[in-house]
């Protein structure tokens, strides 16, 4: 595809911090889209690496605009800032330590959202990495692609988990809708995004691997307290989410809305007890205990994170004979 608006349909912005080393494959994966009506918002948050040095040769391309942040705004700030300076009827966020693996990516992004006007949100499979080279696992939150009813995928949001932030592409007229980010929040954005753009039309999903993740360690394991925010920033997004029900919808699903806070609660635990770092888990359950110590104690999933505590990974799954799944959000890559 070739680009035939002066402003761009797409609006891609790249958020960097120090991430110089990365920041030149986030860059050429874009760049090789075969789709190119985009505009790249590249802002770098005053990087004391040379991530400069590394931006100078790619502001050759007159897509690529360069914002340079004298003071430090951080994460949240920066990604407003990237929002409101998009032209683009279509939005993405792209992490520069993150990476687009198929050179089709935002063609078949867009060419769902262009067939599909009702859809405000559509998203993909992706890979997690160590490296550019050493895939993990990739994620998939279906079996297959689909364009569905937001206030259905809504549920599955809640309880198998979300799309990654980097490479999901939306709608500005819906970003607009739901007034944008909540610039009050750090940890949870993604989850407010995702779930309220449930609220305002469908969304569709593509059972590919179109973008890749590079995985650090969680800032969570060093400070419990980060954990402690994010859970509650959580418990903020249910009830603003659910707010935007009717009140019989709202009191039909009070299974859901439970459902998902006892998931906030013990998803980190069960993510690092399930890995085999069980010290870890326990650190992150005794968090839960804290915000909410009955919703914690009181279901199926702390029985689970004990059992597998107790019995060990082989006998966990000889007893349970626990599946891999293709709607979790860590499926283990057939390749």
């Amino acid at each position: 595809m070739t680009a035939n608006h002066q402003v761009p349909l797409l609006s891609v912005t790249v958020l960097n911090y120090n991430y110089g080393h990365f920041l030149a494959n986030c860059l050429d994966s874009i760049l090789h889209q075969s789709f190119t009506d985009f505009e790249v918002i590249l802002i770098n948050d005053c990087s004391t690496d040379n991530s400069l040095e590394v931006i100078q040769p790619y502001l050759r391309d007159p897509r690529i605009r360069l914002v340079n942040h004298t003071q430090n705004k951080g994460f949240v700030a920066s990604l407003i800032e990237g929002m409101a300076l998009s032209r683009g009827t279509y939005l993405n966020v792209i992490s520069a330590d993150d990476w687009v693996v198929s050179p089709h990516a935002f063609a078949r992004q867009i060419e769902v959202l262009e067939r599909h006007p009702q859809v405000v949100m559509a998203f993909s499979a992706y890979g997690l990495y160590a490296d550019e080279q050493t895939l993990s696992f990739v994620s998939r939150l279906a079996p297959a692609s689909y364009v569905r009813d937001g206030r259905d995928v809504f549920t599955d949001f809640l309880l198998k988990g979300y799309p990654q932030h980097s490479g999901t592409m939306i709608r500005k007229s819906a970003y607009q809708a739901i007034g944008g980010y909540d610039p009050t929040l750090r940890w949870s954005l993604d989850a407010q995004m995702w779930l309220g753009l449930c609220h305002f039309g469908d969304i569709a999903y593509i059972d590919e691997m179109l973008y890749a993740y590079r995985r650090h360690p969680s800032s969570m394991s060093k400070d419990p307290t980060a954990l402690r925010n994010a859970i509650l920033e959580l418990f903020r997004i249910f009830d603003w989410t659910f707010s935007l029900m009717p009140e019989e919808e709202q009191r039909k699903r009070q299974w859901l809305y439970r459902k998902a806070r006892q998931r906030a609660l013990i998803s980190f635990a069960a993510d690092a007890v399930f890995s085999g770092n069980i010290p870890l888990g326990w650190q992150f359950y005794k968090v839960g205990l804290q915000v909410s110590p009955w919703e914690t104690l009181f279901q199926k999933g702390s029985l689970a994170i004990a059992l597998r505590a107790l019995l060990g990974a082989r006998l966990y799954d000889r007893l349970f004979r626990r599946q891999p799944s293709v709607t979790s959000e860590q499926t283990m890559a057939s390749a």
